[in-house]
């Protein structure tokens, strides 16, 4: 039941972010958008290009949706154990699971290849990356994960055959994540959404909380943050990345 509410949730934002893109008559380029596609961090799934990703428990498999009205299987590879989240960038995936972080190339999207991994101790993992920093959340309140850590830690992913632990920080618990430009969000839960000054890369410097609503997950989308929270879904301006603005709310 966990898998599948998750699994709702991600296409619930999906369907919204679909939503925006066909339905606005002249929506802004987004290079980020369009070549590394789209999702939160806790999603399952993952769209690059024609291709849809999906992970279960222990395998990533690859759609092609060239045909949106027949999706045709390509291929299925075992990345590890407690597979959790995907999170495309820069024609790589990264893969959370429950003990560790993995980097997929899409050099050929229809069979992605394994080009590092990085272990920690077990805990919940959603990951956010750019060109050289992976961003990754560790939570150990309330799940099953059977860590005592909660806390965000930056790795160096330059050399993705072996990720290198640069900086931790504490935090409450932590869930999804997101990066926009120069800032990095993360949802806190009940404490809030965490603004994060990214521009020193390995050294995020948080700037502000938002609070108010129980903060899941976020999607940046152009100049709008998308975020799941509790009982429903809010919006934030963020053409200034480091300031949100509200933009408004749907509640469930």
């Amino acid at each position: 039941m966990k898998l599948l509410t998750g699994f709702c949730v991600s296409i619930s934002l999906f369907g919204f972010l679909c939503l925006l893109t066909t339905c606005t008559k002249e929506a802004p380029a987004n290079t980020a958008a369009s070549n590394n596609g789209a999702g939160g961090s806790l999603a399952r799934y993952s769209i690059v290009g024609n291709y849809l990703y999906l992970v279960n428990r222990n395998h990533l498999d690859v759609y092609d949706c060239t045909d949106l009205a027949k999706p045709t299987f390509r291929s299925s590879s075992l990345v590890g154990f407690d597979i959790e989240t995907i999170y495309p960038y820069n024609n790589k995936l990264f893969i959370g699971a429950a003990s560790g972080m993995y980097v997929y190339s899409l050099a050929d999207p229809a069979n992605p290849k394994r080009e590092g991994s990085v272990t920690h101790i077990r805990s919940c993992d959603p990951v956010v990356a750019n060109d050289s920093v992976a961003y990754v959340t560790l939570r150990s309140f309330g799940t099953t994960c059977g860590s005592s850590q909660s806390v965000l830690n930056v790795y160096d992913v330059k050399q993705l055959q072996q990720p290198k632990l640069i900086k931790t920080v504490v935090m409450t618990s932590p869930y999804g994540l997101g990066i926009q430009k120069n800032a990095l969000y993360v949802c806190d839960g009940n404490n809030g959404l965490s603004v994060f000054d990214i521009s020193k890369g390995y050294e995020p410097a948080i700037v502000g909380t938002i609070k108010g609503e129980v903060f899941f997950d976020v999607i940046p989308y152009n100049d709008i943050l998308i975020c799941y929270i509790e009982k429903g879904i809010t919006f934030f301006d963020i053409k200034n990345p480091l300031k949100p603005i509200s933009a408004g709310t749907i509640k469930d």
